[in-house]
C-alpha cells in the first residue's frame, strides 16, 4: 500500500486493478476493490484503522474492479448505470469460477458468494460530497463504454481506471478506440497532477501521449492487415504487440489470449 497524500492510499502491487481509499472528515471513500478475497480482507483490515467505509466507486464493468464489493457490506456503491447492468447480468457463477483459479486459498471465500451491485448510478457525471472532500465521477468511455474517472480536487488527483495502463499491456477487448483517444484528451484538461491508472504504477499527464500512441499503434497494425487483404482468423492468430509491454501482475499466462482479444475487437470496429 502506498500513501500518496495525508488522506489518499492506493495499492498497485497485487493482481487485479489498482484500488484506493480516501480519508474524509465523515468516513472512508473507496475507489474499486481488490479482486482476490484474501486481498480484499487484508485491505478491509487496513482501512478499518482509518474509519468506516461509507462509499465505494466502481470505475468500470470488468470484474477485477468489483469482485471485492461483497466484502465491504457497509459501503454504498456508486457506478455508471452500465456497470450495474453488467454485474447483475453476469451473476455469481463466472466470478466464483474465475476467482477459484487464483489459488486454493481463495476458494473457501467464494462459497455462497453473491456479487454486490451499485446502489447509486449515473450516466454522465455525478458529484459526491463527503466531509470536506468532493468526488467527481465522470463518464469516460474508452476501455469499455462504461468507464468512469474519479476526480478528487482537494487531493489534486484522479483515478483514471483502465483508460490508462501505465507501462503494461493494454486490454482493448471491449474498446471504443476513438472515444478512448478523445478521453485521453479530456484527461489532459483535468486539473489534477497525479493519475492513479487502472493498472501499473502511479503516473501523470506525461504518460497520456504514450498511452494514446499505443492505442493508435494497435489500430494501425490491424488496419494494415485489413488493407493487405488478410482474413480475420489469420489476423487474430498472427498479429501481436506482446513485445511492447509486460503483462500486469500475475497474468503473464494471459498474454497470447489478450493479443487475440485485441485484434478480434479492433477488426470488428474497423470493418463495421
Amino acid at each position: 500500500m502506498q500513501q500518496l497524500t495525508e488522506n489518499v492510499f492506493v495499492e498497485t502491487g497485487v493482481r487485479g486493478c489498482n484500488h484506493g481509499f480516501v480519508k474524509t472528515a465523515e468516513g472512508i471513500v473507496m475507489i474499486d476493490t481488490p479482486q482476490k478475497p484474501t486481498d480484499a480482507l487484508k485491505w478491509r483490515d487496513l482501512i478499518a484503522s482509518h474509519g468506516e467505509v461509507r462509499y465505494l466507486f466502481n470505475t468500470e464493468p470488468h470484474a477485477d474492479h468489483w469482485t471485492g464489493n461483497t466484502f465491504y457490506p457497509s459501503a454504498t456503491i456508486v457506478a455508471h448505470e452500465g456497470v450495474r447492468d453488467r454485474i447483475l447480468a453476469e451473476g455469481a457463477a463466472p466470478v466464483i469460477q474465475r476467482v477459484k483459479t487464483m489459488g486454493p486459498e481463495q476458494q473457501g471465500y467464494m462459497d455462497g458468494y453473491v456479487p454486490k451491485a451499485p446502489d447509486i448510478t449515473f450516466t454522465s457525471e455525478l458529484k459526491l460530497h463527503v466531509g470536506d472532500h468532493d468526488f467527481i465521477a465522470i463518464h469516460h468511455p474508452g476501455h469499455t463504454p462504461y468507464q468512469a474517472a474519479i476526480l478528487i480536487p482537494q487531493e489534486g488527483m484522479v483515478f483514471t481506471s483502465d483508460n490508462i495502463f501505465h507501462k503494461c499491456q493494454t486490454f482493448l477487448h471491449e474498446a471504443l478506440p476513438q472515444e478512448w483517444l478523445n478521453t485521453l484528451e479530456q484527461l489532459r484538461a483535468i486539473d489534477a497532477d497525479v493519475f492513479v491508472p487502472g493498472h501499473g504504477e502511479i503516473c501523470g499527464k506525461d504518460y497520456l501521449d504514450e498511452q494514446g500512441a499505443f492505442i493508435q499503434e494497435w489500430l494501425d497494425l490491424v488496419q494494415g492487415a485489413i488493407h493487405r487483404g488478410m482474413n480475420k482468423a489469420d489476423a487474430v492468430e498472427e498479429l501481436s504487440l506482446l513485445d511492447r509491454y509486460p503483462m500486469d501482475i500475475e497474468i503473464d499466462f494471459m498474454g497470447p489470449m489478450v493479443m487475440r482479444w485485441n485484434v478480434n475487437r479492433l477488426w470488428d470496429v474497423l470493418t463495421d
